[in-house]
């Protein structure tokens, strides 16, 4: 619901020749669209009505119709999403929709914020004087020194509503926004399932996008936690499934080309054996040259993602290690100890 007084402010400010109904619900005056009538200046044919807190407007004389947000963002010049943030508090009106509206809104203004899971979130920059609030705290701050993760990513411990108890894995924009998100119990927790993550098109997602250096590799990894591990060079597929749609994303983005790389273990081999098959079956896609894959070499054998190597063995520049220890589409795929790793069932 939008509040009447700001959508009142808003209509005396930007409409000319402005009158209002006793119960200052409807007004009239003349349409910003078309300009109203030619002839008459002094005709108002431009009609918006409050409609319970869901405004709605209509032009008798171009016929245009629409809802207030829509009139909002033509006059300001901005987009759907930003009228919604000057409006009203978006994140939490967008969480408290159906998914079918959600869903209609969010395919209105192209993608979804998420910026309301931090608000039940203890982080680094919490003042915790609670004892409850205290061990969250520091199992976040467990979380960070155990995986080795810069305290610049701003991680956050829910304390309440429905990803209570899960460590908050955030994926910001260009405008600060999260975007997505991944909710991981805490370690040694004995929440299922692992992730609760909300439903998006993942492809959507480029995880450093803006952080990018064009002349170096970009790598993409399973999860968000290893591509923090990789840098700013490292964004994430979240799952062990990789469309072609996001490889052609990241193209334009890197002069070098693109590293893959898959966890070490079954799930990771699968993914990496159906995402090679798929091109080695079909005549290859343009971007296969650009394309290189990351083997696990045998010291790191025993670590099953780029995260563990970091923990493991204290290595914190991954980036030039996957670097070296990747291959082309042809030699990864021809690789016998990849090839045994495949046989498993």
């Amino acid at each position: 619901m939008i509040d009447l007084n700001r959508v009142s402010e808003f209509v005396y400010e930007s409409f000319s020749k402005v009158s209002v109904s006793k119960n200052g619900t409807h007004w009239l005056c003349r349409c910003p669209l078309c300009g109203d009538s030619k002839k008459s200046k002094s005709k108002k044919r431009f009609n918006l009505d409050y409609n319970g807190g869901n405004p709605i407007y209509h032009c008798f004389n171009c016929n245009e119709s629409g809802s207030f947000l829509e009139i909002y963002s033509i006059i300001k010049g901005i987009s759907i999403n930003d009228s919604m943030k000057e409006l009203f508090d978006y994140d939490s009106l967008i969480h408290r929709l159906s998914d079918r509206k959600r869903k209609k809104v969010i395919k209105e203004i192209g993608y979804e914020t998420h910026n309301w899971i931090m608000k039940d979130c203890i982080t680094l920059d919490s003042l915790t004087n609670s004892i409850i609030f205290k061990k969250y705290y520091n199992a976040l701050l467990n979380f960070y020194k155990t995986r080795k993760i810069d305290k610049k990513y701003n991680l956050g411990i829910a304390y309440k509503g429905d990803y209570k108890g899960r460590i908050i894995i955030p994926i910001y924009d260009e405008n600060n926004d999260v975007v997505y998100f991944q909710a991981r119990r805490v370690p040694c927790s004995n929440i299922d399932p692992k992730y609760k993550n909300p439903t998006l098109e993942k492809g959507e997602i480029l995880l450093n996008k803006n952080k990018f250096d064009k002349d170096k590799w970009i790598i993409i990894v399973e999860g968000v936690i290893d591509a923090f591990s990789i840098g700013n060079q490292g964004t994430a597929c979240l799952g062990s499934f990789i469309t072609d749609e996001f490889i052609k994303k990241l193209i334009p983005l890197t002069n070098k080309g693109i590293i893959i790389v898959f966890d070490n273990d079954k799930a990771g081999y699968a993914g990496l054996k159906r995402f090679m098959e798929g091109n080695h079956k079909n005549p290859p896609n343009a971007y296969n040259k650009r394309v290189n894959y990351f083997l696990f070499p045998k010291e790191y054998n025993s670590c099953d993602d780029i995260n563990s190597i970091r923990v493991k063995y204290n290595k914190m520049n991954l980036y030039e290690m996957v670097v070296n220890n990747s291959y082309s589409f042809y030699n990864t795929y021809t690789n016998i100890k990849l090839l045994k790793q495949w046989e498993i069932k």
